[in-house]
């Protein structure tokens, strides 16, 4: 039977951080990618697509990436996978930013490690697990090489990349890790974890890190 990924992208949170869903058209079954918020308005749009998740992935552990992930785990009876370094840090309140924004205590409960270049098989898709730190040190990617989909959380954005000044944050490595997405297929379209949507293609022409 021959995948038909679909994609949906859900602006939540104070810092309006992407929520995406990746899912098949025929089975109705996918994936939940960085849920950062506002777990009532993702719960509507996955009941008003009739989507089943079988699974929470998480980019990275700061706050507006993982604010509604353990409510969600538990209403849509699911898993929720990330690195090794990125569960700790998700469950550390002075790393994962809300010490510093002064808010109520957000954790994030991890059930599977993730690993450089593991491969899932789920609902939507194989996905490959890409390691691309730089604007944390965990920070993951995932890519699905039959649809054309990266995920790229705080990494890459639309000529532009994610901060580096915040803890574990290091932009000589973030670099590293740009430029191997970078080497991705050049039409992979990039969902990234704040604004627009773009490709591989625009970003090797227009990014910011060129001239950085």
């Amino acid at each position: 039977m021959t995948l038909k990924t679909m994609t949906l992208t859900i602006p939540v949170g104070f810092a309006h951080t992407n929520a995406h869903i990746c899912y098949d058209d025929t089975t109705r079954e996918g994936v939940l990618i960085d849920p950062g918020g506002e777990a009532a308005k993702i719960s509507a749009k996955i009941a008003e697509r009739g989507i089943t998740i079988k699974a929470i992935l998480l980019t990275h552990g700061h706050l507006d990436h993982i604010g509604a992930s353990d409510e969600l785990r538990e209403a849509l009876k699911t898993e929720v996978y990330t690195s090794k370094k990125e569960a700790a840090l998700a469950n550390d309140q002075n790393m994962n930013g809300t010490a510093f924004f002064r808010m109520p205590p957000i954790t994030a409960t991890i059930d599977h490690f993730l690993e450089d270049k593991q491969e899932l098989e789920l609902p939507c898709g194989k996905i490959r697990v890409l390691s691309t730190p730089g604007h944390t040190h965990g920070h993951l990617s995932y890519y699905l090489p039959h649809a054309d989909i990266l995920f790229s959380g705080d990494c890459l954005f639309h000529e532009s990349y994610g901060r580096y000044d915040l803890p574990t944050g290091d932009f000589a490595v973030l670099r590293k890790s740009l430029m191997s997405l970078f080497e991705l297929p050049p039409q992979t379209i990039v969902y990234s974890g704040h604004g627009q949507a773009t490709t591989i293609e625009h970003e090797i022409a227009h990014n910011l890190i060129h001239k950085s």
